[in-house]
């Protein structure tokens, strides 16, 4: 025999010695895996796609996303899963969002773990998610909307709102008795500033709530107690021509901060003084697309430059800072001598905030007056600029004039 060959059939040994060690290793193994799974092979059901958990009134409405016919029943834990639900899923699931509605929990904020069995008994994977539920000491946090101002004018009734500070108050229901005892509700959205009830009401019927929606998500509404409106008797005032100034109208603009002009607007000739108009900003505190805005931190005026020949009942106006500037203060003031001298009839002024807030003024000015708008100098200001925003601007005449 060849030395060559010697050497084939000693390296063929080597291989038939190598298979039969990787053979008995795998065996062993094999021996051991099964020892782990003698009880069968771990399996598990279908872990939830999408969960959420939809706030309420001391309950919640618990909800995943799972294809129900391969799931028998979900069940939920939360309080530290000192709290359980076991849902069977049954016909009356027709989609595949499975849910339940869990009452009785007390407020506060919780962690919900969802997990799901399939049709032999299996659990899924645990899945959690915070969620909040509102009760008494929500409810204690609601105010009803602020009434500005409410007139019983002639056989109308005339609300005036302030501005809906509170993001969850969505609206605000007013009730009413007509003269023959017919009951009557009026819708009023949180963006309405005003509200005419086009009869005279049964006296002491006109009631209103205002409505919560604490989260987009949330299965319940919450309501705060009807409080009273009691209208004052007055005569009707109309607004002076042209008025009220909203600054929407595109065909006039002032755009230099630095540079007065005196410009047509829809009510008349106006002196803009670092004043300009604003259109189209969301930074800009407004009604609809347009206002004004001042400087940063200078002082600033608006005025106007003619009379109001009949003298004028009141003046509202909406005010705020613009965009997250730091407040800065105001004063409104009128002239009986065109212009040669003011009078404040603000009482001090008014302070900017980051609210758009409504304001009226009720004076008693007979004969020829003018107005204007005075920001004062803001050299202390917090921020890079106190600039403020003003819209719509509303004079009136005075009655039976």
């Amino acid at each position: 025999m060849s030395s060559q060959t010697k050497i084939v059939r000693k390296g063929l040994w080597m291989m038939l010695a190598l298979v039969g060690i990787l053979v008995v290793a795998c065996s062993k193994m094999d021996a051991t895996y099964k020892d782990f799974i003698k009880d069968g092979e771990i399996r598990y059901s279908q872990k939830p796609d999408t969960l959420g958990i939809s706030p309420g009134h001391n309950r919640v409405k618990a909800w995943l996303v799972a294809k129900r016919r391969d799931v028998s029943k979900f069940k939920i834990y939360w309080n530290d899963r000192e709290n359980a639900v076991e849902v069977p899923v049954t016909d009356a699931f027709d989609t595949d969002t499975l849910s339940v509605i869990i009452d009785n929990i007390e407020e506060g904020s919780y962690t919900f773990e969802f997990l799901t069995f399939d049709r032999e008994g299996n659990t899924s994977i645990v899945v959690d998610t915070v969620g909040q539920v509102y009760g008494d000491e929500y409810i204690s946090s609601m105010s009803n909307r602020l009434i500005s101002q409410a007139s019983l004018i002639e056989e109308e009734v005339i609300i005036s709102w302030y501005m809906q500070s509170n993001e969850s108050a969505i609206r605000s229901e007013i009730r009413y008795k007509s003269q023959d005892g017919t009951a009557h509700q009026i819708r009023v959205d949180a963006g309405d500033m005003e509200t005419i009830i086009e009869e005279e009401p049964m006296e002491g019927s006109i009631e209103y709530r205002t409505v919560f929606l604490p989260h987009p998500n949330a299965i319940d509404t919450f309501y705060t107690d009807y409080s009273p409106i009691s209208p004052v008797r007055s005569a009707r005032m109309y607004s002076a021509f042209g008025f009220p100034e909203t600054f929407e109208d595109t065909q006039y603009s002032h755009t230099s901060q630095t540079t007065p002009a005196n410009v047509v607007i829809g009510s008349g000739e106006w002196r803009f003084d670092k004043f300009i108009t604003a259109r189209g900003n969301a930074a800009d505190r407004k009604n609809g697309n347009g206002a004004i805005r001042s400087s940063a931190k200078a002082q600033c005026i608006f005025e106007m430059l003619y009379d109001l020949p009949n003298g004028a009942s009141k003046i509202s106006f909406n005010h705020g800072t613009c965009s997250s500037d730091g407040i800065s203060q105001f004063r409104v003031e009128a002239s009986q001598n065109q212009g040669a001298t003011w009078t404040d009839i603000s009482n001090g002024g008014f302070t900017n905030t980051a609210n758009l807030v409504h304001r009226e003024i009720a004076i008693d000015i007979e004969g020829p007056v003018r107005f204007r708008f005075f920001k004062l100098e803001t050299p202390d200001c917090t921020t890079a600029a106190c600039r403020m925003n003003l819209d719509d601007i509303t004079i009136y005449d005075l009655p039976n004039k």
